[in-house]
């Protein structure tokens, strides 16, 4: 992707790279479904599923901060920045390679299937029955829209709204610094107040932060920064709940149709947080637009300002009510959790000894 053939035109460059950052991300998801489909397939346990969505959102933050000091410098200083890019792609092909492999040799699949072969039939079956995954995917595509949105116009806010842009940098840590705060308490909090609850109140608290951040006085950054922190605790909590909750999704899917279908309950919802961040982005951008942001411009005008204060606060906070809504209504509580474990198990258990069990709730409609 980063090494175009020489004499193509600029057309020809374009066309290029569409086609290789395609491809690109095309290898990605062929990799990250099934990797963000172990989680379902490694536990069935609330507090050790949380765990594992915490570790990897720790993962994912470690990262971010680290490609801030690996890359960025390289954007603002290199001399050849195709050359520098390929490089450090190809270390982190590498080490990524490495870790997938070590990943593979320990991981273990431990939860049991009664069918160890599921057909494209059978998969789509089980989506078609699965009431708590469509309603997640929606409530999380409400949410991630909300929290995309914000990141967008996140250094807008910074230069245009505060008035300096070196708040960026500021506002990046508190937002994205929260995970290491919020990642090590979640299995905790999930086993005091459940998933469902714990969701719903990290979407109030992100509600409030972003009416807080489109409100606050642009002379006293120090209120839009605690905001911000805010709003940064409430998206890691949720986006831990995220995948804690799709794993859950598998359980009732199981227990619906007596068929188990991790990877493709798992593209779903990959491909609706990839659709949150298209959608977030683009509605960012049409508020910049419709506000009358000048990218040239040295001062923006008041109503480019507000636009900029709407998309970084009370477009989130729409979005952000509708998710809760959603998830008010959302039938996958703790309780019916255990009820479908215990009820997948001893169906299981009625297959090895022959006895008579009760069939999936599915199966007697």
């Amino acid at each position: 992707m980063f090494s175009v053939p020489g004499g193509f035109s600029d057309t020809g460059k374009l066309a290029y790279a569409y086609i290789t950052y395609a491809a690109l991300g095309l290898a990605y998801s062929l990799v990250n479904i099934p990797y963000g489909s172990l989680a379902s397939a490694m536990t069935q346990d609330s507090g050790e599923r949380a765990k594992l969505a915490s570790s990897r959102m720790i993962g994912t933050a470690i990262t971010i901060v680290m490609l801030a000091f690996v890359v960025a410098p390289q954007i603002q200083s290199s001399t050849d920045l195709q050359r520098s890019l390929t490089l450090t792609t190809l270390s982190f092909v590498v080490v990524g390679f490495l870790l997938y492999l070590f990943l593979f040799r320990t991981s273990r699949e431990t939860v049991v299937r009664d069918v160890p072969h599921v057909s494209m039939r059978q998969s789509f079956a089980t989506l078609r029955h699965n009431k708590p995954l469509l309603m997640l995917c929606l409530s999380s595509l409400a949410f991630l829209t909300a929290m995309f949105a914000l990141q967008t116009v996140q250094a807008y806010y910074a230069r245009d709204v505060l008035g300096n842009a070196n708040y960026f940098i500021v506002l990046t840590i508190v937002s994205t610094g929260a995970i290491f705060a919020v990642a090590p308490l979640m299995p905790r909090i999930v086993r005091a107040m459940g998933k469902k609850t714990a969701y719903i109140a990290a979407g109030v608290i992100a509600l409030v932060a972003g009416v807080g951040i489109a409100l606050a006085p642009a002379s006293v950054p120090a209120v839009a920064i605690v905001f911000f922190a805010l709003m940064g605790i409430a998206i890691a909590a949720v986006n831990i709940l995220m995948f804690a909750l799709e794993a859950d999704t598998v359980e009732y899917g199981e227990w619906k149709t007596g068929v188990r279908t991790e990877g493709i309950t798992y593209a779903v919802f990959s491909f609706t947080r990839k659709l949150g961040q298209a959608v977030g982005g683009a509605a960012a951008a049409y508020a910049l637009g419709i506000g009358g942001y000048a990218a040239d411009a040295a001062t923006q005008s008041t109503g480019a300002v507000d636009a900029i204060r709407m998309a970084a606060g009370i477009l989130p906070a729409v979005f952000v009510l509708v998710a809760i809504a959603i998830m008010w209504f959302y039938p996958l509580t703790e309780s019916l959790f255990s009820q479908m474990i215990a009820d997948t198990a001893r169906r299981r258990a009625s297959h090895s000894t022959g006895v008579t069990a009760v069939p999936p709730p599915e199966a007697t409609k």
